[in-house]
């Protein structure tokens, strides 16, 4: 009796309901999964935008980051977006301000090829023929200004004759040809010296021409709606003055016959200096005895 009695004095306590966890309902679990897979969704999104960027900052630090300037500039801005835009806003220019005949037009297409036609001449040249010690600067600077002068002339000079519109157009042409064997160089050489990063190079240099293309085409057609086929052609100026800062800045070590001369001309500078100072201790040594 006094068991009972102690028993219905002191209950058994109730379990501690902070100490129960509450069963994770389906529509909490499903909630968790959605969640996480949006969190997938963007860092994966992040992580594919960022990665372009992340494989030209590679390249730039294993290769120099002028040289991937440059590659940027002429593929992508040169070729690709000058070239598409070009192939466009020229058409017009005929039809428009020269009032060409389709049949001469499609001449003159033929005829924009030629200086692409003489690109292993334009290789010779860049190799051969070094300029100052460079081999590569001053033919980035060639170009840049073949392109300048011939795109002021057509823009600003009103209808010129169909001959003369015709040279000034095959020079833009000349120009882009020019610089891009003198960067295909840039890209050969380097390819030999750091064999692994080849393929990366090409990679870049299609790329670039890509983009560059697709916002040539995508763009002509509303420059020309609204600035005209002539001024149209003016805005080419700003790739090939482009190449000329780029002529400027891209980084080239000097040939070794140049090297090897400035040396010849230092020491001969300095031997001249020595000798003077020897005939002037001469004199002063003649004149105090």
């Amino acid at each position: 009796m006094r068991s009972e009695e102690t028993q219905k004095l002191n209950p058994t306590p109730l379990p501690d309901d902070s100490n129960l966890q509450s069963p994770t309902t389906p529509d909490s679990k499903t909630q968790i999964v959605m969640t996480h897979q949006k969190n997938s969704i963007k860092t994966n999104l992040l992580s594919l935008i960022l990665e372009p960027f992340q494989w030209i900052q590679m390249l730039s630090s294993k290769l120099n980051p002028t040289f991937v300037l440059g590659v940027v500039l002429v593929y992508g801005l040169s070729q690709g977006f000058s070239g598409s835009f070009f192939k466009v806003v020229s058409d017009y220019y005929w039809k428009d301000v020269q009032k060409v005949q389709p049949s001469a037009v499609q001449l003159f297409i033929g005829l924009y090829y030629i200086p692409w036609v003489m690109k292993p001449i334009w290789g010779l040249l860049t190799d051969v023929f070094p300029v100052r010690g460079y081999k590569r600067r001053p033919y980035f600077i060639l170009a840049g200004v073949l392109g300048v002068v011939s795109t002021l002339v057509v823009a600003l000079s009103g209808k010129l004759a169909v001959a003369m519109a015709l040279v000034c157009l095959l020079g833009m042409t000349a120009g882009v040809a020019i610089a891009d064997v003198t960067i295909d160089a840039c890209i050969a050489r380097n390819s030999i010296a750091i064999r692994e990063l080849a393929p990366d190079m090409q990679s870049l240099c299609s790329f670039s021409s890509s983009v560059g293309a697709l916002v040539g085409y995508s763009t002509s057609g509303f420059f020309v709606h609204h600035l005209g086929a002539q001024v149209s052609l003016g805005l080419l100026v700003i790739p090939s003055a482009l190449l000329i800062m780029l002529g400027f800045v891209i980084y080239e070590l000097k040939t070794a016959d140049d090297l090897h001369s400035d040396n010849k001309k230092r020491l001969y500078l300095e031997a001249g200096g020595a000798s003077s100072n020897l005939h002037i201790l001469g004199v002063v040594l003649i004149l105090n005895y």
